[in-house]
């Protein structure tokens, strides 16, 4: 049990850190959380809060419109920057996984008949001298694609601070009020 994990482990990890880079960037690190969410949806939903008026529930769908409509937008430009950069680590990364898979394969189709054959020997030890130098290229590919999704990923998430601190500008003392 101990070396099937001991094999699966370095693979899952750079099948992991193939999908991570991709991944992150688009969910926003989980921090898209405000407090007048429950508002905006109440308000869609044709309900406004207790104590607002017409037209004080008008303004926070104003609100939440130009709110929603400003974070689509600083996702929008943030996916059209950085699709060229994601393209380029996907084809540096691809085959790279591929020559993984290969090893990998090859380690498990020596192992299958018998873990302590020196032919199972033999191919653990061309696993890890074909993994090694091809996890360093997976991070210096990772690595160059966070440095260019970077100045993106920043200039997004001013944008979405500034939206949102508009957002809560407008509607918190409205909802103070009620």
């Amino acid at each position: 049990m101990t070396s099937r994990l001991s094999r699966l482990l370095p693979a899952t990890g750079m099948l992991l850190a193939l999908a991570l880079p991709a991944t992150a960037p688009a969910h926003g690190g989980g921090r898209d959380h405000d407090r007048a969410r429950g508002a905006c949806k109440a308000v869609q939903n044709g309900s406004a809060p207790r104590g607002l008026t017409a037209e004080q529930a008008q303004t926070v769908a104003t609100a939440c419109t130009a709110r929603d409509a400003a974070v689509q937008a600083a996702d929008d430009a943030f996916e059209a920057a950085t699709t060229a950069s994601r393209e380029t680590y996907r084809a540096a990364v691809t085959p790279i996984v591929a020559q993984i898979r290969t090893a990998a394969e090859a380690k498990r189709a020596a192992c299958r008949p018998d873990r302590r054959a020196q032919a199972c020997r033999d191919a653990r030890a061309a696993y890890r001298t074909t993994v090694r130098p091809l996890a360093q290229q997976i991070r210096a590919a990772r690595d160059a694609y966070r440095a260019a999704v970077r100045p993106a990923a920043e200039s997004r998430r001013t944008a979405v601070r500034a939206a949102k601190q508009a957002f809560e500008a407008t509607v918190r003392p409205l909802l103070r009020r009620s």
